[in-house]
């Protein structure tokens, strides 16, 4: 809504996955009732099934994948999303999303950015929200970096760990102040948003969609965002009507909140 003129590419995987338990609910969906309605009426929006590992290929991270070490994971659907989005975004450029994020403003003004949050380990920088020029500089020396950082029992050693010490070791840093704009290595730059642009609601806090009664000034929080990362949207809690997580689907995201609503997956 906040974007009518964005092109928008999902990205699913259409092959099975090594390691990971396969139940009703993790089981593609490709025709349910939402998604189909989405396709039909959502024009700048589609949705690609593809082998997306495949998308690591020329990179660093190629010969990572071929020797079979995305096997050894025990979280691989984490391991692998957090290796393509970098991929996808060297190769393409362009505004990278979790599922878990509601859009309230416009995206353009976004480019080689990447989000800190607030309440949580200092100088940490979140995945969960990147927007990059093709081929930059940092996000190639970000896949080098992940090769040496993973850990196949460690969910995050992809993510934002591998991220925030990328980052501190390409621009050459011992700390990653909010809002600041940072000159790193081959000349290249950062800037990096303030936790309200995308995480104005933490992880440590994200009860705090959930609760029936919104408190003004968690709403208030969000106000000025970009978007708000809701965290925990993929575990089925419930959501009441009147939480603030339903507030901003309804305001923001009208349509696929009222289709959800009507077939009960909301």
């Amino acid at each position: 809504m906040a974007n009518p003129h964005a092109s928008v590419t999902l990205y699913m995987e259409k092959t099975l996955i090594a390691n990971l338990s396969r139940n009703k609910s993790d089981k593609d969906e490709v025709n349910c009732v939402v998604t189909k309605f989405l396709l039909h009426r959502i024009e700048n929006v589609r949705f690609l099934r593809q082998n997306l590992l495949d998308h690591l290929e020329g990179t660093s991270l190629w010969e990572f994948y071929r020797n079979g070490l995305f096997n050894k994971s025990t979280t691989p659907l984490v391991h692998r999303s957090d290796a393509i989005r970098v991929a996808l975004l060297w190769k393409n450029g362009g505004i990278y999303l979790d599922l878990d994020c509601i859009v309230m403003r416009p995206l353009d003004s976004l480019n080689n950015t990447v989000g800190t949050v607030r309440d949580f380990i200092p100088n940490w920088i979140e995945n969960g929200v990147m927007a990059f020029n093709a081929g930059h500089p940092f996000l190639h020396f970000l896949m080098k970096s992940m090769v040496l950082a993973f850990r196949p029992d460690n969910y995050l050693s992809l993510g934002p760990s591998a991220l925030t010490e990328a980052l501190l070791d390409f621009c050459d840093r011992d700390d990653l102040p909010a809002n600041t704009l940072l000159i790193c290595s081959r000349n290249s730059s950062l800037f990096i948003q303030p936790p309200d642009s995308f995480y104005a609601i933490g992880s440590g806090r994200a009860d705090v969609f959930y609760h029936p009664e919104t408190d003004p000034a968690d709403r208030n929080k969000v106000k000025h965002s970009f978007l708000s990362h809701i965290y925990d949207s993929g575990s089925g809690r419930p959501v009441p009507p009147t939480s603030l997580y339903a507030q901003l689907a309804r305001m923001y995201c009208p349509i696929t909140c009222r289709r959800g609503e009507n077939n009960g997956s909301f």
